[in-house]
């Protein structure tokens, strides 16, 4: 059997191999765990398999009749233990599938010829480091639907509350879960063979080293956290590493883009140098809460905040309790994410800087920044109380 371990208190399916394990062994692992439900694709997959691997018959008469001489030449009647059987601890679910190889074929067989075969057995082999999962789990489910990463490394240490499930794709039976466990299984349902490191104390400094230097080598890391000083420090090593950083802002109907290649230039200025050396500077130093605004504020950019948003910021521990996000613009950063990866890894110019996306300049809108009357007010009044010592 095979057992995919994660750090404590997280599970990962179990899965029995086709020409490694037996009848036996998956008759001992119905006896030992609880089976809620039986899954028999096996039959079916190898019916998807022989299509795609045969597309040209698809409209012959002969087409039926090879395709299930196909079937049952591969099955040889289901024994001697045929494909794999995978077991979801979480849900009871046993799952009995074509090997992983097959199934890989199956589920990426759509990408064709968007994405060549060797293009993806390279998307295929890369490790991806995702800090924070609520952006991020958009960014880890898309990179799992496209055949993306063998391995990813996962840190957040929040637990998933109902608020989230405006943009969080999960459901309400995840609530009160650690926000690490609900993706991975999730990530794990789409692909059992993934590989997971998880940090569920989310990204610390006894860890970061750990983060980018244990397992597989990092392609590319993603920071969707709010920790300043973290995000600092994330950077510091990804620059001493050589390692990308990409960063994904949602500003209500817009979406901001930063990319570091600091495998490309291991001088680049942190942040593309947004905030001059300030990072180098307050590393391990004391941040007040006025500060930390002024410096995230400073790095997305004060114009690229959309008017709502930024009226926002005066109703956070009055009428709001958090920074408003909305679904749909967390959902086109999962999609974007997976893009960056792919041209990256692919080798593809991809220079460090900044992109900013406005869904409402793209469809003709107009700007909202630019025609509210009442945003230079909500600019003079955040500048004001940046300035004042008892602002915020």
């Amino acid at each position: 059997m095979g057992k995919k371990k994660l750090t404590r208190g997280l599970q990962a399916p179990i899965i029995l191999y086709e020409g490694k394990n037996t009848v036996a062994d998956l008759e001992k692992l119905k006896k030992k765990h609880r089976i809620w439900e039986i899954s028999d694709i096996y039959l079916s997959q190898l019916a998807e398999l022989f299509e795609i691997k045969n597309p040209s018959l698809v409209s012959s008469k002969e087409y039926k009749q090879k395709r299930s001489e196909y079937i049952k030449e591969k099955s040889n009647g289901e024994k001697p233990f045929c494909g794999n059987w995978i077991y979801f601890p979480w849900n009871g679910n046993l799952v009995h599938s074509v090997n992983q190889k097959d199934y890989f074929a199956i589920r990426t067989n759509r990408n064709r010829n968007l994405i060549t075969e060797g293009e993806q057995a390279l998307l295929a082999d890369s490790c991806v480091g995702i800090v924070g999962l609520s952006v991020g789990r958009s960014i880890a489910l898309s990179l799992a639907y496209g055949g993306i990463a063998k391995a990813l490394k996962l840190a957040e240490f929040d637990v998933l509350a109902s608020s989230n499930l405006n943009r969080v794709d999960s459901g309400i039976q995840d609530i009160g879960k650690l926000k690490l466990e609900s993706a991975c299984q999730k990530l794990y349902e789409i692909n059992p063979y993934i590989e997971i490191t998880a940090f569920e104390q989310g990204l610390k400094n006894d860890s970061l080293e750990k983060f980018f230097k244990n397992g597989s080598r990092l392609n590319v890391v993603f920071d969707e956290i709010d920790d300043f000083e973290m995000k600092i420090r994330l950077r510091l090593m990804a620059r001493r590493e050589k390692i990308p950083v990409i960063m994904l802002t949602n500003l209500g109907d817009n979406v901001l883009v930063d990319i570091e290649r600091y495998d490309l230039n291991p001088n680049l200025p942190l942040f593309n140098g947004l905030i001059g050396d300030v990072p180098e500077k307050i590393i391990g130093a004391p941040i007040s809460e006025k500060d930390r605004i002024k410096y995230a504020v400073q790095i997305v950019g004060l114009l690229h905040v959309p008017t709502r948003a930024l009226g926002s910021l005066f109703e956070i521990r009055k009428t709001l309790v958090g920074r408003p996000q909305l679904g749909s613009s967390v959902s086109v950063s999962g999609g974007l994410a997976a893009y960056l990866v792919r041209k990256l890894i692919l080798g593809q110019k991809l220079s460090s800087g900044r992109s900013y996306i406005s869904f409402d300049k793209l469809f003709g809108l107009g700007d909202d920044k630019g025609n509210n009357i009442g945003r230079d007010k909500l600019v003079e009044k955040f500048n004001s109380l940046l300035m004042d010592e008892h602002g915020f």
